[in-house]
């Protein structure tokens, strides 16, 4: 017996394609290429997806995206993008960025301190001052963290 597709709630709001476009795979999830992922490195990937032309390719500064991601300190970001470049759903270069299209196998597991790959460039430290910048204003709103900011300054 064939089932019938749910229907919206609301169907005067459904959406529809206007202008650029972006998609995360269903694999993404399904097939749990999330699993292990920090909450920052999910939402990283999906900006990433949202921002990126047809070929995954984006050009976010790091201080953009460290707004974007409510991210305070710059290696927050760089572990970030670290990771997902290791599980090889990404490629960063010269501050351009490559969302890949989902490797066939099963999903790559991180979480270790190898060596990042070739597709890895710290050449982003050209840009952590201005994160630096909109960062320590916020930083000192708090003294938790001004503190903890301080010790790792030197």
């Amino acid at each position: 017996m064939l089932r019938s597709r749910p229907q919206p709630p609301r169907p005067d709001r459904r959406r529809s394609i206007r202008g650029s476009f972006s998609w995360i795979d269903h694999r993404f999830l399904r097939e749990g290429f999330d699993q292990g992922l920090t909450r920052l490195e999910k939402l990283f990937y999906f900006v990433l997806v949202a921002v990126s032309n047809q070929d995954g390719v984006s050009f976010y500064s790091d201080a953009r995206l460290a707004e974007l991601l409510d991210i305070r300190f710059p290696h927050e970001l760089d572990g970030a993008r670290r990771e997902l470049v290791t599980r090889d759903l990404i490629a960063y270069e010269g501050g351009i960025y490559q969302v890949f299209d989902l490797p066939v196998g099963p999903p790559c597991k991180a979480r270790d301190s190898s060596p990042p790959s070739r597709h890895y460039a710290l050449s982003s430290s050209s840009s952590l001052p201005p994160v630096r910048q909109t960062v320590w204003p916020r930083a000192a709103s708090d003294l938790p963290t001004l503190t903890y900011s301080l010790s790792n300054s030197a």
